[in-house]
């Protein structure tokens, strides 16, 4: 379950030393609070969702909204919320989703760069993860290495998503029966993209 929704902070308060009270008439009692309201997933912090004011007099303590002042104390409570900054933390789920977005994208060029690596100098052992024809997910393992080509057995398995390898990537799984791959037809499977990782055992 996934828990969200938004709540409020006190960012910044300040007493307006020209505003007279509504209420009571007095002046230079009237503070002024400003309140940042945010989004939050699971009580993270993700965007902020505006700023909210309230006035309190601390000599008659009755609370107004700013649209219920006359114009002078507006002006003086917004020349006030003008000084009042967005805290950098009201931003933390996004700053946390883009960090492992770029985590991602880092790892994802760093198996592309082993995985061209390894294409280029098959061995024995080696264990290849590729999207099939109907774009399921197998493996095949290489069994001989020559100079021009590669023997193979294919995984009997396929499944619809990548992280669904370690499900079928079983010994009883692969076919007895071996393949040859040339190095032009594993360049190709490599060029066209559907080589998506090589295991290697060190």
């Amino acid at each position: 379950m996934i828990v969200y929704g938004s709540r409020s902070t006190h960012l910044k308060s300040e007493q307006l030393r020209n505003a007279v009270c509504p209420n009571c008439e007095t002046r230079g009692q009237m503070t002024a609070s400003v309140y940042g309201r945010h989004a939050h997933v699971f009580w993270i912090p993700f965007f902020p969702m505006g700023k909210q004011g309230i006035l309190e007099c601390q000599h008659c303590h009755k609370g107004f909204k700013p649209k219920e002042l006359d114009e002078k104390v507006k002006l003086e409570y917004t020349n006030f919320r003008r000084t009042v900054k967005t805290p950098l933390w009201k931003f933390a789920g996004l700053g946390i989703v883009a960090l492992l977005i770029g985590a991602g994208i880092y790892s994802d060029k760093m198996n592309d760069a082993k995985v061209e690596e390894l294409v280029a100098s098959p061995a024995m052992f080696d264990k290849y993860t590729f999207k099939t024809e109907t774009n399921y997910y197998s493996t095949f393992k290489v069994v001989e290495v020559y100079e021009d080509s590669i023997y193979v057995n294919y995984n009997d398995f396929e499944t619809d998503k990548k992280s669904g390898i370690k499900d079928i990537d079983l010994e009883k799984n692969y076919d007895k029966d071996i393949y040859v791959l040339t190095n032009a037809q594993l360049k190709e499977l490599h060029d066209s993209g559907k080589i998506k990782d090589i295991e290697r055992d060190k």
